[in-house]
């Protein structure tokens, strides 16, 4: 005997006995049997239950069959009486019985129509469920999408809300009339021709369109249309989805505007950079001379020992400014490229751009800052400056091909002017970079490492770009004593780094000899 219908509510009305064998055969098919005698019970059974299937053998079967099916139109009835009782049988037809068994029933028989009945129900189920998934699905498109659909011609035949919305027509404005009632004047003819081509081709068509509100404002749409193709093979009618990318599209526009700006910027930069180059140049050369005879009167004149070091590095920092520009310019035409070729990448390349931009300015903040002299003491990381001092010259040592190591487990706070503190890192980072280019062709490499001693904060920066000549090493830190000429240096950085390292921070500055290379050691008193 086939497995019970537990899926299934049955009602059996029948005055026969609860244990005869029609009752037996439909608990092999539900556990969910509900008995009644007469239309009273069975009437008040079936209001209170949701009942599938309803099995009728009774004399009094006029009076259920209009009470059920006045309640509910979807339960599945079995009428069991003699095919003789033609009134009955008239009245079963009009009351919309389902099936008709010839009394007295035969088990086989109702047995064969509740398994009709089982396979009914199964079907209307699952028409009721997709029925039920697919609003969900139109419900979760509508909500969340802009939808429209169209006949083969473009007559509008159904729009959702989000379509008034951005369109600002109403359901009665768009319907019956043609889609381009939204179209905007500058969208060439040419690319309408293309979409009509490939739609009616039966293939889909995916593109982002400039439309034309009610309101005169232009709106963007991401869409796909879709052509509806009917039991014949032939197009019934075309669905379209779009999603609105108007802002995308204008902040897309408000790059390119601003690539070409700082393509602009950028040449105008580069222009300046070389002209002030040059300027500093002259600048220096006048400068130098000025401060050896200020020197000669006065050795104690710091200020404008400072100041000629400064400037006889910014015409350097300045190139280094513009060359560590070019490389994010760079980086940033080849974002531009890519929204122009992928509109939907844009959020993710307009944050990418930003993160540029905001290296680029702090570049320059890096540089204003280290050109400001320091006024007074104050507390600052060790670290941190050295870091803010690397990123000046970064483009500089790449451009050498020489690699910087910093060993440091955790920053040290000390207190001292912390500028000219990042001179002085400046100074050694600049003699290393050049004594490794000139005597070392690859394998370039600085060690930087900081470390704690008691209450020292130790800097220890390390090349191996051949070492000091034993004959020159004390002599280093002499003002205007210099290995490079006096076109390429002054001989005041080494000696203005030991000054403000030993008077004015309270520290040491010491160079030596190491295996391929120079170490120079700065020990300064930890802020406490």
């Amino acid at each position: 005997m086939k497995m019970p219908l537990k899926a299934f509510k049955i009602l059996f009305v029948s005055r026969c006995d609860e244990e005869c064998d029609l009752t037996w055969l439909l608990r092999l098919f539900t556990k969910d049997l509900h008995l009644a005698k007469d239309p009273k019970e069975a009437l008040e059974i079936f209001q209170n239950e949701e009942i599938d299937i309803v099995i009728i053998y009774l004399d009094e079967a006029r009076e259920v069959l209009e009470k059920i099916r006045g309640t509910r139109k979807d339960s599945l009835i079995l009428l069991i009486t003699s095919k003789d009782n033609c009134s009955l049988l008239f009245d079963a037809v009009n009351k919309g019985v389902n099936r008709v068994v010839d009394a007295p029933p035969k088990l086989e028989e109702v047995k064969r129509v509740l398994e009709e009945f089982e396979s009914e129900l199964f079907i209307q189920r699952a028409k009721e469920y997709n029925t039920f998934m697919l609003n969900q699905y139109k419900n979760a498109i509508d909500s969340s999408n802009i939808v429209s659909k169209t006949d083969i011609n473009g007559i509008i035949t159904y729009v959702n809300e989000e379509f008034c919305k951005i369109s600002g027509y109403t359901k009665e404005e768009l319907l019956g009339k043609n889609h381009n009632i939204v179209r905007h004047p500058d969208v060439p003819k040419e690319k309408f021709e293309e979409f009509w081509k490939t739609i009616l081709a039966k293939q889909i068509w995916k593109g982002t369109v400039k439309n034309k509100a009610k309101d005169g404002t232009t709106f963007y749409v991401n869409t796909t249309v879709i052509p509806i193709i009917d039991e014949k093979g032939d197009i019934a009618e075309f669905v379209a989805i779009r999603y609105d990318v108007t802002e995308s599209v204008k902040l897309q526009e408000k790059l390119q505007k601003k690539e070409k700006e700082l393509e602009a910027l950028n040449q105008e930069l580069e222009r300046r950079v070389r002209q002030k180059t040059k300027e500093l140049i002259e600048l220096n050369k006048t400068l130098e001379e000025r401060i050896i005879n200020e020197v000669e009167k006065n050795r104690q004149k710091d200020r404008l020992m400072f100041q000629q070091a400064r400037l006889a590095a910014l015409g350097e920092m300045l190139g280094n400014v513009a060359h560590q520009w070019r490389q994010p310019l760079m980086e940033l035409g080849i974002l531009f490229y890519r929204i122009k070729k992928d509109p939907s990448s844009i959020k993710e390349t307009y944050e990418k751009g930003i993160a540029i931009l905001e290296k680029m300015s702090q570049t320059i903040l890096d540089f204003q800052n280290f050109f400001s002299p320091s006024k007074q003491k104050e507390p600052f990381l060790i670290l941190e400056s050295i870091n803010n001092t690397l990123s000046i010259i970064e483009g500089s040592l790449k451009r050498h091909n020489i690699e910087v190591e910093i060993l440091a487990p955790e920053d040290i706070k000390v207190c001292g002017y912390k500028n000219e503190f990042s001179q002085v890192i400046l100074n050694i980072l600049a003699n290393a970079k050049d004594a490794l280019a000139q005597h070392r062709k690859e394998g370039r490499k600085i060690v930087i490492e900081l470390k704690k001693e008691k209450n020292t904060a130790q800097i220890e920066i390390s090349d191996n770009g051949g070492g000091i000549k034993s004959e020159i090493i004390e002599k280093i830190f002499e003002p205007y004593f210099t290995t490079k000429g006096a076109k390429k240096g002054t001989g005041m950085g080494l000696y203005m780094s030991k000054m403000i390292i030993e008077g004015s921070m309270n520290g040491e500055l010491k160079a030596q000899n190491i295996e391929n290379g120079a170490k120079f050691t700065i020990k300064i008193p930890i802020k406490v």
